[in-house]
């Protein structure tokens, strides 16, 4: 279509002149006249509506979503055929010519990367690479405008993340993607609270969380096998496990990759950063370490501790321990041999915050399902032994899986080694090996003194051990919606997660009321693996 056309299209339907037009355009775009009007007499498409290069593993990930028509009172000028991505290593390209096409998305596909991404697999560490989106029309004019750039540099490190809103009470929408991490445009986990299914979105091609898997371990703390990730009854080669088999020497345990929080507040958002290794100084893997040192790989427990022949195991099919005291549950834990730990509160921080991040929300009843919370009693382990790698309902009387951790929140309080609330301060102790009272081992004052509160968590204080509640005036259905109750007259140990009457407190729960030596029904003990072996 000719100026001219296009002049007598406009001034036969609307009563402003085209250079006002075309003038308002532009501010609505933030485009030049001259990036709207060409050497060709004809107008070029709008800018990209995102565009934004990332790395994502070993590759370079391009995400974006394609800009719609230009339309000016009902009139569409500029219909949009396509989008041509392409790159360079020396700079930005600025016309489609100037560098190498990775990709020329048509119109009928538009939409197709705009959460996973298209990947770049011809990168490599320590280059940095420039991408340009040039959107065209089916006249074959382009947009050549800046805007739609973006570089990535390559490094072997990625980064995760998330923020949170400190002032939003609706745990759905407080959690955000920011654009400095890779899963920025990413979809999060559903599950389906009513078959308790669940799908991955966008986080099914992370390879941190790839690198999660359950397995069997014995008590030397070497990795038997790998346990098929749909069904635990099985290894991965399809043989039957030993999930259930009291007379295997070892536990069925999840394997945890390395990595690295980077946690803060900057005036009413909270920020979480997890690397695949440390970035900088303000990077630390506590959950990670072992007097002091770090480790490769950490097992968490599959399911919730039981006591087996005077051990604390981690098995299906076995009634989960409670009603006793912390140092016979200690006893039994270090009866598995060097190496094996009471489970502890960075494990514990490490895994909340995947799940906030993956989920993203702060409500983890509502996102990833209820588990055993409004029943009569504990449901014997292993009872999602033939699922994957989430499960969750809506009903208030079956497990809930994350990560393969079973009944990680609900069925029974967990005694948490690492954090102890003395005197109304919070002190960590961040690795083992671990004390049992302040006065015998060396805990780190958080500075964190809240008295003595009881409801649900409306506020908590981020800090580089974690994060901590520190009002307790929500409800069930607002911030973090769990409950918290803090004693501050003594010296108290962790419990996490609720109990199978706790109904919606259940969740990220954190209770401090009970010392070391009390027992109690609806508590007990789960083990981990850290081993100063392989420190």
């Amino acid at each position: 279509m000719s100026w001219a056309e296009i002049k007598k299209a406009i001034n036969s339907n609307i009563s402003k002149s085209l250079d006002l037009l075309i003038t308002e355009k532009c501010n609505e775009t933030k485009l030049h006249v001259s990036d709207l009007l060409t050497k060709n007499n004809g107008i070029a498409p709008n800018n990209m509506t995102s565009f934004h290069a990332y790395q994502n593993g070993d590759y370079v990930a391009i995400s974006f979503t394609e800009p719609s028509d230009t339309v000016i009172e009902n009139q569409t000028l500029s219909m949009v055929a396509g989008v041509k991505i392409i790159k360079k290593d020396t700079g930005f390209p600025n016309t489609p010519a100037a560098g190498i096409e990775l990709l020329d998305i048509k119109r009928e596909e538009f939409g197709k990367y705009a959460s996973s991404g298209f990947l770049d697999k011809n990168v490599s560490v320590g280059k940095k690479y420039y991408y340009a989106a040039f959107p065209y029309n089916y006249n074959g004019i382009y947009n050549l405008n800046p805007a739609n750039r973006s570089s990535v540099e390559v490094t072997d490190v990625e980064i995760y993340g998330y923020d949170v809103n400190m002032s939003d009470s609706n745990p759905a929408t407080r959690v955000s993607y920011p654009t400095d991490v890779i899963n920025h445009s990413y979809t999060p986990v559903t599950v389906n609270k009513s078959s308790g299914d669940y799908s991955m979105g966008s986080w099914s091609g992370c390879s941190l969380i790839k690198k999660i898997r359950p397995v069997m371990l014995k008590y030397d703390g070497t990795v038997d096998y790998e346990l098929d990730h749909s069904n635990q009854n099985y290894k991965l080669d399809g043989t039957a496990s030993d999930i259930s088999n009291t007379s295997y020497g070892g536990n069925a345990m999840v394997e945890f990759p390395k990595m690295y929080f980077k946690r803060w507040e900057s005036g009413t958002t909270q920020h979480v950063r997890i690397a695949t290794r440390k970035v900088d100084s303000t990077y630390h893997c506590y959950q990670h370490m072992y007097n002091g040192k770090e480790l490769e790989t950490i097992y968490l427990p599959m399911y919730e501790g039981s006591v087996v022949s005077s051990k604390l195991r981690s098995l299906a099919g076995q009634t989960p321990e409670s009603n006793n005291s912390g140092s016979t549950e200690l006893n039994y834990i270090t009866a598995n041999g060097n190496g094996w730990q009471f489970d502890d509160w960075m494990n514990t921080i490490m895994v909340q915050h995947l799940l906030f991040m993956v989920g993203k929300s702060t409500d983890l009843q509502a996102t990833f399902g209820n588990g055993n919370c409004n029943s009569s009693g504990k449901l014997t382990t292993g009872t999602t032994k033939a699922k994957g790698m989430f499960y969750g309902k809506s009903t208030k009387t079956e497990a809930v899986k994350v990560f393969w951790l079973e009944n990680y929140y609900a069925d029974r309080y967990d005694r948490k080694f690492g954090c102890i609330y003395y005197n109304g301060k919070i002190f960590i102790q961040p690795y083992p090996p671990y004390s049992t009272t302040k006065s015998s081992g060396t805990f780190i004052d958080t500075g964190i003194s809240c008295g003595s509160i009881t409801g649900y968590v409306s506020k908590t204080k981020m800090t580089e051990y974690g994060e901590f509640p520190i009002e307790a005036s929500g409800t069930s259905s607002t911030y973090i919606p769990d409950y918290c109750c803090y004693n501050n007259s003594g010296e108290y140990f962790l419990l996490w997660g609720g109990y199978y009457g706790a109904d919606l407190n259940a969740g990220a729960c954190v209770v401090l009321i009970d010392t070391f030596s009390d027992g109690n029904l609806s508590v007990g003990a789960s083990l981990s693996y850290k081993s100063p072996k392989a420190a």
